[in-house]
């Protein structure tokens, strides 16, 4: 009889138990699910980035151009000049080339991967400053790939163990305290 009254006392907690188990793995898949989405939108920006380097890289191989010179010639007369403005401004000058070269290569390594593996080349390649331009002014969106639904799926299996540990972890506790079980 006991049983039985506790069980029925308990029935509420154990069904709100399974429907925040239902609405965290939903909330699990959704956020995962934003991954891919986020990763485009990263890619975008960091194109607009290329883009404009490359244009104000091709103005620089213009006017090196025109005193018969290449870009490296051009920038290096800058950094040796004996005039200040000149030299900061061949800082400036090898900056924006430098800078070009590491986002075209990581764009190119971005664009090239695929799966599993274009979510490691984000984290391995990731820029701070346009990360945090993104996620400024991510849209969420869901795209209906494979890649998505890999993600969604990761979402719920990690959200769901987390959730099993942290249960696990309080009735373990909870037994512990009513001295059921020996920790």
């Amino acid at each position: 009889m006991k049983d039985k009254l506790i069980k029925v006392l308990t029935a509420p907690f154990r069904f709100l138990l399974f429907l925040l188990d239902r609405a965290l793995a939903a909330a699990g898949a959704l956020i995962f699910a934003q991954f891919p989405s986020f990763i485009v939108q990263y890619q975008q920006r960091m194109g607009g980035h290329v883009d404009e380097l490359e244009r104000i890289i091709r103005k620089y191989s213009e006017a090196a151009a025109r005193n018969s010179k290449t870009i490296e010639e051009y920038i290096s007369i800058h950094m040796k000049s004996e005039i200040s403005d000149f030299v900061s401004s061949g800082a400036i000058m090898t900056e924006n080339l430098d800078r070009y070269n590491e986002l075209s290569r990581t764009l190119s390594e971005l664009t090239e991967s695929t799966g599993i593996m274009k979510l490691l080349t984000f984290v391995k390649t990731l820029n701070y400053d346009i990360f945090q331009k993104t996620l400024d002014n991510f849209t969420p969106g869901i795209s209906f790939n494979i890649d998505t639904l890999i993600y969604s799926l990761a979402g719920i299996i990690f959200i769901m163990s987390l959730f099993f540990l942290i249960k696990k972890s309080l009735q373990i506790l909870v037994e512990t305290v009513r001295g059921n079980r020996t920790p």
